[in-house]
C-alpha cells in the first residue's frame, strides 16, 4: 500500500478507508494488523474555521485495532478560494503541520494529539512566489496583490491533519464571550504555552513566520478593507476610534515590525474562545485545551494576550478586569520560569498588541469570505469589542 503522503486527498470528500488506514499506520495510532473498512463523516459547521475544512470521522476497524482512536478530526484547506488564498499566501497550512511534527512536544499546555500530518512538497513556483512577495517594494506589492491572491486561491498543494477528537469537552464561544474565570484560565494556559518557547533557539525554524512577515501586504489589505469597516460600523465609530484608524493607516507596518522584536516567543496567532476547549460548565474556569495552530508567529506575546481579552469578553467585564487579566497572565509567565520581562513592560506591550488587534480585525473584514452568519457575527463582535477600548488607548505614549 502506498504511503499517505504519496496520495494525499484533495478534499474531505475524497478521503477513502484505504488512505485513512495508511495514514493511521504511519502516525502509529493503528497497529499494522488493523485497517479502516469504512467510516462516517460529520461535517463541522460553517463558521467553525475560516481557513480550514473540518469534519469528525468515526472509523470502523477490522483486525488488530487496539488503541486506535474511536473518532478523530480531519482538517484540510478551505474550499473557499478567498480563504484558501490567505492560508496559502501566509503559509498557514504548512505551519500547523510542521508545528505538530517539530514543536508540539515542547508545549506546556494541553493540545490535541496529532495522529497524522501530511503535506505536499512546495513547488519551485510556490517558493519563488513566497520569496518574490517578501522582497517586492510596497507600491509594487499593492499593485499586483489582487493577482497574487487569485493565484494563491487556485493552489493545488495538499495538506491534511488528523487530530484528537475533543468531543467530550466544551468549546468556547467567541460570540457569547467568556467569563472572567474562563479568561483567567485561558490566559494562564497561554502563559505556559509562551513560556515553553520564550527566546528559544527553536524560534529560528525557517518555516516559522515573524510577526511582521508580509507587513506591507497586510497593511495594503488593511487600507483596502477600511472603507468596508466604515460602511459596516460608521455610526458606531467614535472620534477616538477614527483617530486610532488614522494612526494605524500611518503607522501600520512600523507597528507590525515593532511587535516582531524582543521579547520573542511562539504566538498562537488566533487565540480566541472558539480555539479553546474547557472541561468545566459555562462560566467556570477548569482546565484548558488549545487548538488550531495555523496562525503561529514569532514575536511579542502580547499579540496573543490583546487578541484574546477584548475581542472575547463583553465590554463591561473587559473594562473592569483588563488590567487584572494582564497581571494574571504576567504572574503565570513568572511562575513558568520567565525572567527579565517586568510587569510595566508587559503593560506597555499590551497597548501595542491592542493596536495590532484593530489592524488585524480591519484586515480580516476585507479579506475573508464571511458569507455565513456565524462567521460574520464572530468578526463583527470582535471588532466592536476591540473598538470599545479606543478611548483608553493613549497614542501619544506609544513608542515604536
Amino acid at each position: 500500500m502506498p504511503g499517505p503522503n504519496a496520495a494525499l486527498p484533495t478534499s474531505l470528500s475524497t478521503m477513502t478507508p484505504e488512505w485513512l488506514t495508511s495514514a493511521l499506520h504511519e502516525g502509529g495510532s493503528l497497529p499494522s494488523g488493523g485497517r479502516v473498512t469504512s467510516f462516517e463523516m460529520q461535517g463541522l459547521g460553517v463558521g467553525e474555521g475560516f481557513l480550514g475544512e473540518l469534519a469528525r470521522i468515526r472509523p470502523h476497524y477490522e483486525g488488530t485495532a487496539d488503541g486506535a482512536p474511536a473518532s478523530f478530526i480531519a482538517k484540510m484547506p478551505s474550499l473557499v478560494p478567498e480563504n484558501r488564498a490567505l492560508g496559502v499566501m501566509f503559509t498557514a497550512y504548512e505551519r500547523e503541520i510542521l508545528f505538530y511534527r517539530e514543536l508540539a512536544s515542547l508545549a506546556d499546555s494541553s493540545i490535541p494529539r496529532c495522529y497524522f500530518g501530511g503535506l505536499d512538497a512546495a513547488s519551485t513556483v510556490d517558493r519563488a512566489a513566497e520569496a518574490l512577495i517578501q522582497r517586492l517594494p510596497p507600491r509594487l506589492t499593492a499593485r499586483i496583490l489582487e493577482r497574487v491572491m487569485h493565484q494563491a486561491g487556485k493552489s493545488k498543494r495538499r495538506f491534511v491533519l488528523l487530530l484528537e477528537d475533543l468531543e467530550g469537552l466544551r468549546i468556547g464561544d467567541q460570540v457569547r464571550g467568556v467569563s472572567v474565570a474562563e479568561a483567567e484560565a485561558a490566559l494562564r494556559a497561554l502563559a505556559r504555552f509562551h513560556a515553553a518557547y520564550w527566546e528559544s533557539p527553536v524560534l529560528n525554524r525557517p518555516w516559522l513566520a515573524a510577526a511582521d512577515m508580509g507587513a506591507d501586504i497586510a497593511h495594503e489589505l488593511f487600507r483596502r478593507a477600511r472603507p468596508l469597516l466604515e460602511s459596516r460600523f460608521g455610526d458606531r465609530l467614535s472620534p477616538e476610534s477614527r483617530a486610532i484608524l488614522d494612526w494605524e493607516d500611518a503607522h501600520g507596518p512600523a507597528l507590525l515590525r515593532r511587535l516582531a522584536i524582543t521579547p520573542r516567543t511562539l504566538n498562537h496567532g488566533d487565540y480566541r474562545a472558539d480555539n479553546i476547549f474547557f472541561d468545566s460548565p459555562v462560566g467556570q474556569a477548569g482546565n484548558v485545551t488549545i487548538i488550531d495552530f495555523q496562525a503561529l508567529t514569532v514575536g511579542s506575546p502580547m499579540i496573543d494576550v490583546a487578541y484574546f481579552i477584548r475581542p472575547n469578553m463583553n465590554p463591561a467585564d473587559a473594562n473592569a478586569t483588563e488590567a487584572h487579566l494582564v497581571e494574571v497572565y504576567h504572574q503565570a509567565l513568572v511562575e513558568a520560569g520567565v525572567r527579565g520581562y517586568p510587569l510595566d513592560r508587559c503593560r506597555e506591550d499590551y497597548v501595542l498588541g491592542s493596536l495590532w488587534v484593530i489592524h488585524r480585525g480591519v484586515l480580516l473584514i476585507g479579506t475573508l469570505d464571511l458569507s455565513n452568519e456565524r462567521g460574520m457575527a464572530m468578526v463583527d463582535r470582535a471588532v466592536e469589542r476591540a473598538l470599545e477600548a479606543t478611548p483608553s488607548l493613549d497614542l501619544a505614549a506609544v513608542r515604536l
